[in-house]
């Protein structure tokens, strides 16, 4: 039915817009924010971004496998509407974006919005996003996700460094606050590298936080077995 109803929207909205791209994902795990969402298993996605001048819209449901920090959700689906802003070298982003959850044992869904910002200098890409979410009863709290990173080029190569590292803090102490902080305030960090070759990109990313995996939690949502340090593969196709 998530699959039905973001294929037909899709469709319907494709006559309007002034491009329009698609892709597909396989990952040995969906990782965010340092943490894992589909309870360290192998996952696949399917992604859709339409551009419609002023605004775009996007579209990404994503396999989560049963996952633990999610009240057992078979998927999501991450909508999202978002604009840039180019003001010269800097490119500002505004967005909003909706998680919703298929499959879960009770009602997981909830909203984020974000702003970043990005700089190029030949080769090398520098970012800086914020992901907030306001106090909602279904994350238990609020909750904020501070990133920055950075990006380069191989010249001559067709391979990307990439590094980013991220801080995650929020408020409320109800027990879903661990769906998105096991165990409180966290940092984390990601360093990995990335090979293309149109239409497809392979991926190899190493993922740790800070997170004490041998903390005591009685959350249900904490999921401290798929917390640790990890390392991703992943290869996309983009049409």
């Amino acid at each position: 039915m998530l699959l039905t109803g973001a294929a037909a929207l899709l469709s319907s909205t494709h006559a309007y817009a002034q491009s329009f791209e698609v892709g597909a994902e396989a990952a040995s795990d969906e990782v965010r924010a340092g943490i894992s969402w589909s309870g360290g298993k192998a996952s696949a996605s399917a992604d859709a971004r339409l551009d419609f001048g002023v605004v775009d819209a996007s579209a990404r449901i994503v396999l989560l496998r049963g996952s633990r920090r999610q009240a057992g959700a078979d998927a999501v689906a991450d909508l999202a509407i978002g604009r840039d802003w180019n003001l010269g070298a800097v490119t500002l982003r505004t967005e909003a974006v909706g998680h919703v959850f298929a499959g879960a044992e009770q009602s997981m869904h909830f909203g984020e919005l974000v702003l970043g910002a990005r700089y190029g200098l030949g080769p090398l890409r520098l970012a800086a996003t914020a992901w907030y979410a306001p106090r909602q009863s279904t994350i238990g709290g609020d909750n904020l996700h501070l990133r920055a990173g950075l990006d380069a080029g191989l010249p001559g190569l067709p391979v990307t460094l990439l590094a980013s590292l991220g801080y995650t803090t929020g408020s409320g102490n109800d027990l879903r606050a661990a769906r998105l902080r096991p165990g409180g305030d966290y940092a984390d960090w990601k360093l990995g590298a990335e090979y293309t070759r149109f239409p497809l990109t392979f991926g190899l990313d190493y993922v740790g936080n800070s997170i004490a995996r041998d903390l005591v939690t009685v959350s249900p949502f904490a999921d401290l077995g798929s917390t640790g340090e990890r390392v991703v593969a992943r290869v996309r196709i983009s049409f």
